[in-house]
């Protein structure tokens, strides 16, 4: 063996053990990680099942007080114990999250909804409506739309392809188990647990607003679908709600019914629904706040850790390049 190669060899394993050192560190941080994210969310449903409940209060006894006391005592008990249920189904499904060790294959997928709010033409106001008016969506417009969207689920935009594909189900692909010795990995899985915690979220809010729908708290003028697209349409630009009390996880917003804008008899449907948001959940927790905290600093040092781990195998595939360049280099 020539001085050479045996300076590249001896190279090639010091980058190597820098590779496993890296992995080991990896390792130890991923036992964190799990056990944080686990703390994280025990605390996040403790939190959420008490603000459901408040929220859950406030637009009975605040914003739909009459409706309430319609109910009969079995009824109002009914409405109680099934929110309790409700809450103790969204606990169980949090900590569902962090069990899950494999990796969704990453796509985009688009709330078809919110893009349907997007795409809706905006309403012409009226000469005496004020700079400060209230959101508005054409009821008919939405439920027109509605007819033509009724098999589709979702779509899914693969990042890979410039296609945007169009489906009505689900995709089943292969999912990745997650390595707790790569730092990338450790990132991946913090961005699945944020959206599963999202949609929880977000499935959990559009079953209290359809059993409050059901139990005639909320006006049922209004089709399911069209409060779906309101809670998603919080956060699309121009859409503003209308003056309510600011109650947390309430959204408040104005639908309109009629398509003659210069009719005189035009009105809104205004409907308060509840919308859990994580972000008001952490405000008003300030031990979960402080959780969240922790969250970020160790997600940053995983990132710097990611960074470093890369290098390590770029420098690793470079020197083992140049070794078989000279293995297969011959002279004419």
């Amino acid at each position: 063996m020539g001085i050479t190669e045996h300076r590249m060899t001896k190279s090639i394993q010091q980058v190597k053990q820098d590779l496993k050192n890296l992995q080991s560190t990896v390792a130890d941080i991923a036992i964190e990680f799990e056990e944080l994210h686990c703390n994280y969310l025990d605390l996040l449903s403790q939190s959420l099942k008490q603000q459901l409940i408040l929220a859950s209060y406030q637009i009975c006894t605040r914003l739909y007080p009459q409706s309430f006391l319609n109910l009969s005592l079995s009824e109002k008990q009914d409405l109680q114990q099934n929110l309790r249920q409700i809450g103790l189904e969204l606990e169980q499904n949090l900590a569902e999250i962090i069990e899950q060790k494999e990796l969704e294959p990453e796509s985009i997928d688009l709330n078809l909804m919110a893009e349907l709010i997007k795409n809706l033409p905006k309403p012409r106001r009226r000469t005496e409506d004020r700079e400060d008016s209230s959101s508005e969506i054409d009821l008919e417009l939405v439920k027109a739309e509605l007819e033509n969207l009724e098999n589709v689920e979702f779509i899914q935009i693969n990042t890979t392809s410039e296609d945007v594909n169009l489906n009505t189900s689900s995709e089943e692909s292969p999912k990745e188990q997650i390595d707790f010795e790569n730092p990338e990995h450790l990132i991946l899985w913090h961005k699945q647990i944020e959206r599963g915690i999202k949609k929880t979220l977000d499935v959990t809010s559009r079953r209290v607003n359809k059993f409050l729908q059901e139990s005639k708290i909320l006006p049922d003028r209004i089709p399911n679908k069209v409060i779906d697209i309101a809670i998603q349409a919080d956060s699309v630009k121009g859409v503003r709600s209308y003056q309510q009390p600011d109650i947390p996880h309430v959204l408040h917003l104005a639908i309109e019914t009629d398509q003659d804008q210069k009719s005189k008899s035009a009105q809104n449907l205004q409907i308060s629904l509840l919308r859990l948001r994580l972000a008001e959940v952490e405000f008003s927790d300030h031990l979960l706040n402080a959780k969240r905290g922790q969250i970020r600093n160790l997600i940053g040092k995983i990132k710097k850790l990611n960074s470093k781990y890369k290098a390590i195998q770029q420098e690793a595939a470079v020197i083992e390049a140049q070794a078989a360049w000279r293995s297969s280099w011959y002279e004419d």
